[in-house]
């Protein structure tokens, strides 16, 4: 049998107490201080079995140095209802940050190739994806319709933080919408899938030839690509826009912060060794149907 000192019990018990009420008082003070907007995209005109692909750069976002806490976006039309998936399919959508130089005074919002350019740096995830592919923050596919992106105290996304933005540069979000409408489409399925019989395309969006063994993908349904309709279908345009809710709180010592890591199922890693010892060569596709998304904390 085993006894235990009673006076020790006591001090467990106090210790514990101490404890849970230390982690209740900080949760109760980060949930006090978490802010909360809600933005809209530019508005995007979709009519049946039409396609949009956009880049929209500079989007509205909090300022200042903050801890993002969630990210949530869907498709609304201009009443703020939200447009069913059967309807408008949201092919994806990824949220991307960057740092543009002060000396622009005009920037585009249709081509991602503004990202390559000395005047505009992607600030991409801590994912292992070559160059830019899957660098963004939030977003994927249809999917992420509530599903849940809190990330619980005392973890935050760290952005804003001047230390970070070269000089004369200062720290942009970009939101890329790709959509497609379904309604009065003769292939719903197909249409979501981008297949090439269904779009009549043989080139892509930079006029280049879509090879014949190529029977489905991004390249089919590239922005203002049109998807074959029910013969004599006629249905109106509607004006839309992505909806996207952001919180966070203003950053702080008690935010422990996480990076993001998104991992592509279709990655060929290679491995070489060269004088520096081994060198990894990822190779992400990019049109994957699986991947996962992690988040780390920096003090792991």
């Amino acid at each position: 049998m085993c006894f235990v000192r009673r006076d020790f019990v006591f001090s467990v018990a106090i210790l514990l107490l101490l404890f849970a009420t230390t982690c209740l008082g900080s949760f109760l003070k980060t949930e006090n201080k978490i802010k909360s907007a809600v933005f809209l995209s530019p508005k995007f005109e979709l009519g049946p079995g039409s396609v949009i692909n956009r880049y929209y750069y500079g989007i509205d976002f909090p300022k200042g140095h903050i801890a993002l806490k969630s990210f949530n976006a869907e498709v609304v039309d201009e009443a703020g209802n939200s447009i069913p998936l059967h309807e408008t399919y949201l092919h994806h959508w990824v949220v991307a940050r960057y740092h543009q130089s002060k000396h622009v005074t005009h920037t585009e919002n249709d081509t991602h190739r503004m990202l390559h350019n000395s005047n505009h740096v992607m600030v991409r995830n801590s994912g292992i994806c070559q160059g830019n592919a899957l660098g963004q923050y939030f977003g994927l596919g249809s999917e992420t319709r509530g599903t849940e992106t809190r990330v619980p105290d005392p973890f935050g996304i760290e952005v804003g933080n001047p230390e970070e933005v070269p000089e004369g540069f200062e720290e942009k979000w970009m939101v890329n919408v790709h959509a497609i409408d379904t309604r009065g489409t003769e292939d719903k399925m197909g249409c979501t899938e981008c297949k090439c019989e269904l779009y009549n395309v043989t080139v892509d969006k930079y006029g280049r030839t879509i090879r014949p063994d190529y029977v489905g993908g991004l390249l089919c349904c590239s922005d203002y690509a049109q998807c074959k309709l029910k013969e004599g279908f006629e249905g109106p345009k509607r004006s839309l826009y992505l909806r996207y809710t952001v919180k966070w709180v203003d950053w702080d010592d008690s935010v422990v912060p996480v990076k993001i890591y998104i991992l592509d199922v279709t990655d060929s890693l290679k491995l070489s060794n060269n004088s520096k010892g081994i060198n990894s060569d990822h190779n992400c596709k990019v049109n994957g149907l699986c991947r996962n998304v992690y988040m780390r904390s920096m003090h792991a």
